[in-house]
């Protein structure tokens, strides 16, 4: 045993410092937008939300006389036409930012408009994975992955509006590279 500490102590002792400058960027990578067909997906299911919203808010004024009122039904009115503006607007511009990259060693999305977020996730870290299709995504012949990584019971990363051939390629890439590793 005293050879083998004589023999630690003798190798040479190496802890080179990595030029950050030259990692590979994961920003510079291309990445692709998610399918153009999601955005109406995406206008569905703000169009029901504000049906619902402005049939509730006309029932409560057809049902509260109290509330009928010039400048109440004024002021109620405005507000839902920003609100619904606003919210219709939001949604593109998050729309626009939704993209993804597949690289030899991990995947990429990104998403957001006023905080982008820029997810990557290793293949080695990836525990499994499930390709899931609402009533409008089949619709317009869309999907979503959704990614699970190990240590999370929520699906880590969800990559939306993705053609059902792209959501079936990208599962099958995830489970060939875990099978590999």
């Amino acid at each position: 045993m005293a050879g083998s500490i004589e023999e630690i102590c003798k190798m040479e002792f190496s802890n080179e410092v990595i030029q950050i400058e030259l990692l590979p960027k994961a920003e510079e990578t291309p990445l692709i937008p998610i399918d153009k067909q999601y955005f109406k997906v995406v206008m569905l299911h703000q169009l029901i939300f504000w049906l619902v919203v402005l049939s509730a808010v006309a029932i409560a004024l057809i049902m509260l006389q109290k509330l009928q009122t010039i400048v109440l039904v004024s002021i109620v009115v405005t507000a839902l036409i920003v609100s619904i503006f606003t919210s219709f607007r939001l949604a593109y511009l998050s729309f626009l930012n939704k993209a993804f990259a597949v690289r030899e060693h991990d995947i990429i999305y990104q998403d957001g408009w006023l905080v982008k977020s820029l997810h990557v996730f290793p293949f080695n870290r990836i525990q499994h994975c499930s390709v899931n299709s609402g009533v409008f995504e089949r619709r317009f012949g869309l999907s979503t992955l959704k990614i699970y990584t190990a240590g999370g019971n929520e699906s880590d990363i969800v990559i939306p509006g993705l053609t059902v051939q792209q959501a079936s390629a990208l599962r099958e890439l995830i489970i060939q590279k875990n099978k590999a590793e």
